[in-house]
């Protein structure tokens, strides 16, 4: 396979310009607003999909008009919030409208927009339905790598065919979504035991690296991403072993393979 850039990797990713008004004014996508600011994107179908909820089941759940989707005044809680959206991809789920749910995951992702609350942390909702509204989600990602006497090689995992999302394809050794209630350094490690077995004396040894933010348009729908970056030197001898079936195998790379693949 042809080596290419890592930004140009990158750029795959962040498909959505940055005059992103105009963008998506073009493309008929309406803010998701929460008290006058901007915390989501809903395209066209979506906006379809939830006047004929509003109408049938929920006029006091949501908001919609010309400009922008938002709560309905009555929803002013975290908690009314989270309800409110639990209720509407419920129902999405059991009538099959967005195959997206079909990967319900019963796990928690907080979406960000209530400066009223110390963590800003507006409601909290199931993974899968993210991209439906645009919301951005958080994911950490961990470089794990040996010294060896031929140079520095890499750790990279090969994902579940299982998986609901790009199965089978390639990933870092270990790398997972930031769950409600999570801190990117808690989940990391976290992952470090569930994904690869690694132990918790070698884990916390991560080293936090960066991050980085794009974003995407898929078919799951508009999906801005944040990524917190770690790297984690691991010992010569030790060999990440699959633990809670989200990896297929493990591969130890040169970089030149890394960038090859």
């Amino acid at each position: 396979m042809t080596s290419v850039s890592l930004l140009s990797i990158v750029a795959l990713c962040d498909k959505v310009p940055y005059e992103e008004k105009e963008y998506l004014a073009n493309r008929k996508v309406l803010p998701f607003s929460l008290h006058g600011v901007t915390i989501g994107y809903v395209d066209e179908p979506t906006v379809l999909e939830l006047k004929k909820y509003v109408t049938a089941f929920g006029e006091n759940s949501f908001s919609i008009d010309s400009e922008t989707v938002t709560f309905h005044q009555s929803v002013d809680t975290f908690e009314e919030r989270s309800e409110a959206v639990m209720k509407l991809l419920k129902y999405w789920k059991e009538n099959g409208t967005f195959a997206c749910l079909k990967g319900w995951r019963n796990e928690f992702y907080p979406v960000y927009g209530d400066s009223r609350q110390p963590s800003n942390i507006a409601f909290r909702m199931e993974r899968a339905g993210c991209s439906i509204f645009g919301f951005r989600t958080f994911g950490a990602h961990l470089n794990g790598y040996v010294r060896t006497d031929e140079g520095i090689k890499m750790w990279v995992a090969r994902r579940s065919l299982k998986k609901p999302t790009w199965p089978g394809l390639l990933d870092n050794i270990v790398a997972g979504g930031i769950s409600y209630g999570q801190a990117p350094d808690e989940t990391i490690v976290k992952e470090c035991d569930e994904e690869a077995n690694i132990p918790m004396e070698i884990a916390a040894k991560v080293r936090a690296s960066g991050a980085i933010t794009y974003f995407d348009c898929t078919e799951r729908g508009l999906a801005p991403e944040t990524q917190y970056l770690y790297d984690l030197e691991l010992p010569r001898d030790f060999v990440p072993q699959p633990n809670d079936g989200e990896v297929e195998c493990f591969y130890l790379w040169d970089l030149n393979e890394v960038t090859e693949f």
